[in-house]
């Protein structure tokens, strides 16, 4: 039986228990520790280390100190080098949108148009909109997960919740407590695509560096975020080919620059003409959206195979990252 541990910071994606037992039946065990206790480990008989657990890591001010640490630690096992999901220099990027985001861009993948705002600016977000001519944006720190500090400033129109909020004039009643995060924080400026309220998102999900599935994600009913937790729906879709090629795309100019993928969730959003465009990628600490994908199977092959193919090998610097897996076809019925 082969091994993986799992570290969290305390609260996991909720699709851990599926990963575990799909592990299991591929003879993997998976045991999930919590990283306080990574130094007290027995690396021994471990295969695999994987992050993907670790949610709410932006609350930890040490996290990519902490991750630096244990893939150290990882690459000192006295029985040779235990390989970590994704590899290092992927999740340290991936940690902070502003990073990771900056380079696909460089890449040539079409981002939504950003503004970004380094720690420490002073700026004034009425005046910014003005500038760049936005009358709807999305605020948010580029290190953050579960849409920790993300708010939507318009021009007009009702708010929708206690993070909408709608200009009075020219005057913005956060703007003293956005220009204090700033100081802080580094941020990005959006503007908001309203093709997320008609039709939400597209989450492509990659497992051994192939599509698995994907799924769309709609706004709840009087709101603005396409998430589950905000009453929004999440289903498998059936991308158009052109939607499957964008991803594929956004995909392989990650492994170009990375090397070979675990894992990775890239999220789009169509524009008014209906190209797509990169609102984020998902690539340390996802939820991989197994369940709505049926593919706790197929992430557990995944797994499982990658693990058998570093052992043959013998030596993980030969394996990047990721092991050549047959991954299905994408399936499942459009839904209209």
């Amino acid at each position: 039986m082969h091994k993986a541990i799992y570290l969290s910071l305390g609260a996991p994606h909720l699709e851990y228990p599926g990963v575990e037992a799909a592990l299991r039946a591929e003879g993997v065990e998976a045991r999930m520790v919590h990283i306080d206790a990574f130094d007290a480990l027995d690396l021994e008989d471990v295969d695999l280390v994987n992050l993907r657990m670790c949610r709410w890591y932006h609350k930890d001010p040490t996290f990519q100190q902490r991750v630096e640490n244990v893939h150290r630690r990882l690459q000192q096992a006295r029985r040779g080098p235990v390989p970590m999901a994704n590899p290092l220099p992927l999740v340290i990027d991936a940690l902070d949108k502003g990073r990771y985001l900056r380079k696909l861009g460089q890449d040539g993948i079409e981002l939504i148009p950003t503004r970004w705002i380094d720690k420490g600016t002073a700026f004034n977000l009425s005046h910014l909109m003005e500038e760049q001519g936005w009358t709807d944006v999305v605020v948010k720190p580029t290190i953050s997960s579960g849409s920790w500090n993300t708010i939507r400033v318009s021009r007009r129109g009702p708010s929708l919740d206690e993070h909408h909020f709608v200009l009075e004039g020219d005057a913005f009643v956060r703007e003293g407590d956005l220009a204090a995060l700033a100081q802080t924080h580094d941020l990005i400026v959006q503007p908001f695509l309203p093709s997320v309220l008609e039709f939400g998102e597209l989450s492509f999900v990659f497992l051994g560096g192939r599509l698995s599935h994907t799924v769309r994600k709609t706004v709840g009913a009087g709101g603005w975020w396409a998430h589950e937790r905000l009453g929004g729906c999440n289903f498998r879709w059936t991308p158009s080919p052109q939607d499957e090629a964008w991803a594929v795309r956004v995909n392989d100019a990650l492994e170009r620059r990375y090397g070979p993928l675990w894992f990775a969730r890239v999220d789009g959003i169509h524009t008014g003409d209906g190209r797509i465009q990169l609102l984020e990628c998902e690539l340390a600490i996802p939820r991989l959206l197994l369940q709505e994908g049926q593919a706790f199977g197929t992430y557990a092959r995944v797994i499982a195979e990658g693990i058998r193919r570093v052992k043959a090998l013998g030596e993980t610097r030969a394996v990047p990252g990721v092991p050549a897996v047959a991954v299905p076809a994408v399936a499942g019925a459009a839904v209209a």
